[in-house]
């Protein structure tokens, strides 16, 4: 098999580049010269180390501590002094010799690739270094970029570091043709034997318009890196690092193509073009061998190679790293400062060129080509000059323009290539110089001085300078050493050593040399021509310049053809100085303009769905006035013409917004502001005024009126156009004319109109003093008005206060009633003595002291006088019956004139007073006696202070004071309970407490335990964990993973992947991003899992229930998805440090992005991280698709813009689109998002599908029908196979207003009903729409649409069957759910013998402002109490729009229910149900421990709360304080709407 692979190998190698029956040919990348060991001398092979290495680690760490600075070493050692000048070669050296030896090392040689991550060593810069410290700062520091390594070594110290070739260990003419077979097909002209030439005289190589790679440096002249595009097209990337260089590449570009044209030319055969492109390569290889080893190596040293005797296998031809390092770099001391360039035909130098100099070497560097193109004959002139041109001294003393001057990257223009190269041997791990000679098999150096005897007898100063800088003789580098044994003969031992060693194994090892006969490369006489080739032949027939030009030996200079040149200091340019880069320059404002608007997107999203909301409002409002204009027409019909209607806007203020409104003018100068749906907002009575001041705007369009109003506040008209505002000014004036009253008319600006208006927030600030300093005179509470004026406005708020008087409708406003209330009217009527139409200060102290201090005799009186409007000192039935009904009518009761009077009848029939028509005051108060403890400490609640109602402790101390007191009632009529009955009843807030026996009550609370405040505190955390157990157990486990997760992928890029360079780069930011974006895959996925509604449904129904809470997956699904919105806040604050990082770095550090191919002249700003890759684009895109999805989901938006909620949440399925797309370049790692995604993913699908197949279904409507309250009562069919249980919900969409929009809706039928019933409240536009769909009006005898249903989904309502004893609090419209469960609840008990049910009680808590907003549920409570005979289930209805228990109007309301409750058999005289009422809110606490008293063997209670979140936050408070102070558990399970 061995045999067989070796076999195709070899074929395979015949085959390359020729055809069938052409000879071999050799492989561009070196590989297969050697059968037995196919990658010797290859291309991208590693080093070879034939001296054992010097890694402090004896791995990879550089032998870098405890020697001397590199540049120093370079300044005290090697350093030319370039005022005297070296004179030139002893040896006569030409300085083509020396550049020669630069086309030798890129020939052999290519290192120049860094380590990736690039691995940064420092090179401390002496202190007033006169290149790179001139200020003397002594904190410089040059830098050295390790070079690349084979990454299957300096892992172990088995396998030490070794270092990467990239070219050829052959003389194969690599720096012709490159090395590998993309360069070189494209160097060749297409279907010719011949390199592309591309310019003016056919002379130079073509242009680079296909981007052949080349070392990117910057120019010296521009400090800017040429465009890759306009430079040849060479073989070698590093050709165009100065001109010398570049004319030899162009040279042998020229002489290969020669070859070409002769091969044509004498072709017999007509072989194709590739035969004879394969056979000049063939000779230029040939040709190059020859020069290199028998023309210009016996020339750099005086050790000869041993012969040729052919090609040995067994020889590796590899470049050692001493080699590379050491040996190589002598030709250093040779290279001249600068380059001289001769006329043809003369021995003038060019004074016509770029420069009337000889050109300055380090001024030239990568700006080669347009000094050669300057002139056509560019090329030549720079060849004859430097074979005119000595080479410099063979000493150690190296020029300027190397050792200081060295080109470098654009943040480091200049370097010290003999520091590079010191380092260099460090970096490879070299070791001294001692140790080098030792294994070369040369003798050690003991003494200072041995090492070069001759230069020590000359110059000793050198050696002990050597020997101050390393102290040691077995430290020095080993290229130090090396230099220091430099004769003017050449290199010193060591060196000469290591170029036979090389040279011998190269020319051995390799199968394609032009001696080896076996090859069949070349016939004898073939091979004997090609030793007779020269330079100074390939010059003479690739050029113009002829045989007479050019002295045969062009490596050494002599006399016969022109004189030598040596150029000194003082013929050429100074060198220009070094410079740095910011990488960063240019992105400044883009990258803070683009983080401003990225902080910006969240703005906008916000504005965009402000602007939507707004919108969307002024369609639905210009839509109710388009109906209230309607209705307004149809009232002016049917109306009296004397009521005028005008459609204005009322502006509130300077920082509120306009609201829309309807003026209406009525009789007696009244002016009446409503809404547009008809609420009326204030009433103004211009009346009371003799004269009225009215203000018009003179400008902005003068449509802004102004009614000044004494005693009230102002009110400020905006009427959209001149003629309205006039009609309106002229019917106001009209209307004032008939009630023989005038109208002052001020002409003004707006501006003047608006800093003028007295406005309703500027009479509220005066009326909250005007109250507080009432109150303070009331309750003798702690206010000083003058307290929040200054000094000098003190005596000005007083007066302000005591001239307040209060309208009818701020005094409604202050009791909480409406203004057209009897109960107002007639209690405003009696304070208002000198009927003004306002109350005084003086009369509003006189009612608040009389209601809150005086005794129940003066309340009763006040009351009494209040409806005695005639001041007979008596009251008749009619008036009674009024008193008695303006009571209920604030209690929004619906009882007829009927029941009200038969009540009235029942209350003085129980205390003797049927037969009277008219009662004194004595009457009246012995129809209240029996109620007389409740009246007692009666009040009224007052807005502007806190009810100062008695304590427990208030009323047992004047228990004897009301016994006294009540004596002389009860002689006229006993009550029918005790005072301590009624106390006791009193004190309780519900009728759950009242309904429990005493005695059981009693011994309850005596078995209560008492606890330490230490001990009530933890025994009330440990009732938190108890109650909300599995919610806490899966958010810590939830967080659990989120923090796990960010930590591993954190500390596994912070140190487990040091290696990757990617924190060298963005430091802890790539740490953070990556631990985000961990923490936001697993949170965006998560969130599928939390949308799976019919899966959580069905899990519902099973055991998993008893342990996970499915009920709370709403909540769940909001901190998982805050949760990510922080991930994806810290992801994006990390790479906003990271990109500025990645910004600042020089392209070549960029490597570590396997994935972004990057040239090395490009620069990356900070655009292309952001827009100018996929990663980056689609992370700007995933931004903004971020902030529309949570901006349109917060609850704002779902409330005012439904549809865009609905339709912004689609968008999920792009952002995850864009999520695989963003990990899907591979920049800094493989996708891990699939990992947390897939099985979600699939979940979600399946539960879309299942919804999907649901909502393919028409449903009929069966009935509907208009509730009040802006309730809709929608009955349809129920579903085949449609399964549910109480307290779900489902989704529906109506087909008329668009199939795929679903609102949830609770079921409000009970699962054994044949149909499905919703009842939904008019809120939104959406529901409004679905309110005036299904109005039988808009219909007019037409078909419902159709609805399309996707459901049920669970809830936590559901699960109230498995407590034992069960409390349902609903609020507003959340009692829905309720209407199931109570009738689910009922019929199961009804079922008993058939169904087992574990709940045996339960308790329905309804808070509502009125009963009337859900009376349809009323109807359903009364099936409910009528199926229930067993009392299983007790309801309680809370009444919020009303007083608390002790204002004197709540008294007067509990006094009218005992009586109807008498007259009706238990019903209620507000609700029509045996279910009890009460006013105000619940004490749920109190309530909950009632329970537990009821049920003291049950220790859990399920407690299921519906409606606003205030609502839900007082039953859980409520069940903590009650599991607090029993021993049951209250376990909340709530939904909010």
């Amino acid at each position: 098999m061995i045999i067989y692979i070796l076999l195709l190998s070899f074929l395979s190698c015949e085959c390359y580049f020729h055809h069938e029956g052409s000879p071999v040919v050799q492989r561009v990348d070196g590989w297969y010269n050697n059968f037995a060991h196919i990658n010797w001398g290859g291309a991208g092979e590693p080093l070879l180390h034939n001296i054992t290495t010097a890694y402090t680690d004896f791995t990879y760490q550089a032998p870098n501590e405890g020697l001397p600075s590199a540049r120093e070493i370079s300044n005290v050692l090697f350093r030319q002094n370039m005022s005297i000048g070296s004179g030139g070669s002893v040896s006569n050296r030409s300085a083509l010799f020396a550049f020669f030896g630069q086309l030798v090392d890129f020939e052999l040689t290519d290192v120049d690739d860094t380590t990736c991550p690039v691995e940064l060593m420092s090179i401390p810069v002496p202190r007033c270094d006169p290149d790179y410290d001139p200020q003397c700062s002594g904190t410089v520091s040059m830098p050295y970029e390790r070079a690349a390594y084979d990454k299957k070594s300096g892992q172990t110290p088995n396998s030490p570091r070794q270092q990467i070739n990239g070219a050829t260990s052959y003389i194969d003419a690599s720096f012709v043709y490159g090395t590998n077979t993309v360069r070189t097909a494209f160097l060749r002209k297409d279907k010719t034997a011949y390199l592309a030439t591309g310019d003016k005289w056919q002379k130079y190589p073509e242009a680079n318009d296909i981007g052949v790679p080349y070392d990117a440096y910057p120019s010296v002249s521009d400090h800017n890196i040429d465009n890759p595009l306009k430079l040849w097209k060479l073989g070698d990337k590093h050709v165009h690092e100065n001109p010398a260089v570049l004319s030899l590449g162009v040279l042998f570009h020229r002489w290969h193509n020669y070859l070409a044209e002769k091969f044509t030319r004498e072709d017999n055969t007509k072989l194709p073009p590739a035969d004879i492109f394969a056979k000049s390569r063939k000779w230029v290889i040939a040709s190059l061998q020859n020069i290199i080893v028998y023309e210009w190596l016996p020339k750099l040293m005086k050790t000869k190679l041993p012969p040729y005797e052919g090609y040995k296998a067994s020889t590796e031809p590899g470049i050692t790293a001493v080699f590379d390092a050491v040996a190589l770099r002598y030709i250093m001391t040779l290279m001249p400062a600068g380059i001289y360039q001769r006329e043809k035909h003369s021995c003038h130098q060019n004074d016509t060129g770029f420069s009337p100099m000889p050109l300055r070497l380090c001024n030239t560097y990568f700006g080669s080509q347009d000094i050669l193109t300057e002139r056509e004959d560019g090329v030549e002139e720079t060849l004859l000059g430097l074979a005119n041109q000595l080479s410099e001294r063979e000493d150690i003393k190296i020029v300027e323009d190397i050792q200081s001057k060295w080109y470098g990257p654009l943040h480091f223009s200049r370097q010290d290539h003999v520091a590079q190269t010191i380092m260099k041997g460090r970096d490879y791990g070299l070791p001294d110089y001692n140790t080098v000679r030792r294994e070369l098999g040369l003798t050690e150096i003991l003494e200072w001085g041995d090492i070069n005897p001759v230069l020590n007898s000359t110059n000793p100063e050198v050696f002990e300078s050597l020997r101050r800088l390393y102290g040691d003789i077995n430290s020095i580098d080993p290229f130090v050493g090396g230099m220091l044994e430099t004769t003017q003969e050449g290199p010193g031992e060591m060196f000469s050593a290591i170029l036979v060693d090389q040279f011998t194994r190269i020319r051995d090892g390799d199968r394609f040399w032009f001696e080896n006969n076996h090859s069949r490369l070349f016939t004898p006489d073939e091979i004997a021509a090609i030793k007779k080739i020269t330079l100074h032949e390939v010059i003479v027939k690739s050029t113009e310049i002829s045989e007479n030009d050019l002295q045969k030996e062009v490596f050494n200079v002599n006399e016969s053809v022109c004189p030598p040149v040596y150029v000194d200091i003082s013929m050429v340019d100074a060198c220009t100085g070094h410079k740095g880069y910011d990488y960063f320059a240019g992105s400044e404002i883009s990258f803070i303009i683009i983080w401003s608007c990225f902080g910006l997107i969240p703005l906008i999203c916000v504005l965009s769905a402000y602007i939507a909301a707004r919108c969307r409002t002024w369609n639905h409002n210009k839509h109710v006035r388009r109906q209230q204009v309607c209705r307004q027409a149809k009232d002016a019909e049917s109306n009296s013409k004397e009521i005028q209607s005008f459609m204005a806007f009322e502006w509130l203020g300077e920082k509120q917004s306009t609201r829309p409104v309807v003026v209406k003018l009525r009789p007696k100068c009244t002016v009446e502001l409503t809404s547009t749906r008809g609420t009326r907002l204030r009433t103004l009575g211009l009346g009371h005024s003799s004269d009225v001041e009215i203000y018009n705007s003179t400008n902005k369009g003068r449509t802004t009126l102004m009614i000044k109003v004494p005693k009230e506040y102002d009110m400020c008209l905006q009427f959209q156009t001149f003629p309205q505002r006039n009609l309106f000014e002229n019917a106001l004036c009209s209307l004032m004319e008939k009630d023989g009253r005038q109208a002052m008319i001020h002409e003004v600006k707006i501006k003047h109109i608006y800093s003028n208006t007295f406005t309703q927030v500027k009479r509220n600030a005066v009326l909250e003093k005007f109250f507080k300093t009432v109150f303070s005179e009331a309750f003798q509470m702690d206010y000083d008005p003058n307290l929040e004026e200054n000094e000098s406005e003190s005596t000005q708020t007083a007066a302000e206060i005591l001239e307040i008087e209060l309208s009818k409708e701020e005094f409604a406003h202050a009791l909480g009633i409406k203004p057209r209330s009897d109960f107002v009217e007639n209690m405003f009527s009696l304070l208002d003595s000198e009927r003004s139409g306002y109350i005084s200060y003086r009369n509003f102290l006189t009612a608040v002291v009389l209601f809150s201090k005086g005794s129940c005799q003066d309340k009763l009186q006040l009351v009494f006088r209040m409806f005695d409007t005639n001041s007979s000192g008596s009251l008749d039935k009619a008036e009674l019956i009024k008193m008695f009904n303006s009571l209920l009518e604030m209690a929004n009761s619906n009882l007829g004139k009927e029941e009200v009077i038969s009540l009235v009848e029942s209350m003085c029939s129980q205390n003797g007073l049927q037969e009277q028509s008219s009662f004194n005051f004595d009457d009246f108060c012995q129809i209240l006696s029996p109620q007389m403890d409740k009246i007692w400490n009666g009040g009224l609640e007052w807005k502007g202070r806190k009810n100062c109602y008695p304590t427990p402790q208030d009323l047992r101390k004047s228990m004897d004071t009301r016994r006294k007191s009540s004596v002389a009632l009860d002689t006229r009529r006993k009550s029918s309970a005790s005072i301590e009955e009624t106390l006791t009843k009193t004190a309780s807030s519900n009728s759950l407490m009242a309904n429990i026996p005493t005695e059981l009550r009693t011994r309850f609370e005596a078995t209560r335990e008492k606890y330490h405040p230490v001990k009530a505190k933890i025994k009330n955390l440990k009732h938190f964990i108890e109650n909300n157990r599995q919610n806490i157990f899966f958010l810590v486990l939830f967080y659990g993973i989120c923090w796990g997760l960010f930590g591993e992928r954190f500390y596994y890029y912070t140190v487990e992947r040091e290696h990757s360079g990617l924190r060298a780069l963005m430091s802890y930011g790539i740490s953070m991003t990556r631990g985000a974006a961990a923490g936001m895959s697993f949170t965006f996925s998560l969130l599928l899992l939390t949308m799976c509604r019919n899966m959580i449904t069905w899990l519902r129904g099973t055991f998993l229930n008893l342990y996970v809470p499915f009920d709370s997956h709403v909540a769940f699904h909001k901190v998982v998805a805050w949760t990510a919105l922080f991930f994806t806040g810290l992801h994006v604050l990390g790479y906003s440090f990271n990109f500025y990082h990645l910004a600042t770095q020089p392209t070549g550090h960029l490597c570590i992005f396997d994935s972004i191919v990057l040239r090395a002249d490009s620069q990356l700003g900070f655009v292309f991280w952001m827009f100018g890759n996929m990663t980056g684009f689609t992370g700007v895109l995933l931004v903004i698709l971020i902030c529309i999805i949570y901006v349109f989901a917060t609850q704002t938006a779902r409330q005012l813009i439904f549809n865009g909620f609905w339709l912004t949440h689609k968008l999920i399925a792009v952002l995850y689109i864009l999520t695989i797309l963003h990990g899907a370049s591979l920049i800094v790692q493989k996708p891990l998002f699939y990992v947390y995604f897939i099985i979600p993913a699939i979940l979600f699908t399946i539960d879309k599908i299942v919804s999907l197949s649901r909502k393919k279904t028409e449903i009929t409507v069966m009935r509907a029908e208009k509730l009040d309250s802006d309730i809709t009562y929608l009955e349809f069919k129920r579903p085949a196979k449609f399964e549910y249980k109480s307290g779900q919900w489902v989704k529906i969409a109506c087909l008329s207003q668009g199939r795929n929009e679903y609102h949830p809706f609770t079921l409000t039928s009970a699962p054994h009903e044949d149909t499905l019933s919703l009842h939904i409240r008019a809120l939104g536009p959406w529901t409004w729409n679905i309110r005036q769909t299904f109005d039988p009006e808009n219909l007019k005898d037409g078909p419902y649409p159709k609805l399309f249903l996707d459901g049920p989904y669970g809830a936590g309502q559901q699960d109230w069957y498995q407590y034992d004893v069960s409390v349902l609090v609903g609020a507003g419209i959340g009692v829905t759910p309720y209407a199931s469960i109570l009738k689910d609840f009922v019929h199961m008990a009804m079922m008993r013998n058939t169904y087992r049910m574990k709940c045996q009680k339960l308790y329905f808590v309804w808070i509502t402002a009125s009963q009337r907003h859900f009376e349809w549920l009323l109807d359903i409570i009364r099936e409910v109490e009528a199926i229930d005979k067993k009392g299983i289930v007790s309801i309680d209805i809370f009444i919020t729009k009303f007083f608390q228990n002790f204002d004197l109007r709540t008294s007067m309301l509990y006094i009218c229910e005992e009586h109807f409750q008498k007259l009706s058999g238990g019903c209620s005289v507000f609700t029509g149900l045996k279910a009890n009422t009460h006013f105000g809110r619940p004490k749920l606490n109190e309530m909950f421990e009632a329970v537990q008293k009821a049920h003291p063997m049950v220790r859990k209670v399920g407690v299921f709360s519906c409606g606003p979140p205030g609502v839900t936050k007082s039953v859980e408070q409520g069940c903590i304080e009650a599991s607090n102070g029993t021993k049951a558990q209250f376990e909340h399970h709530f939904e909010n709407f």
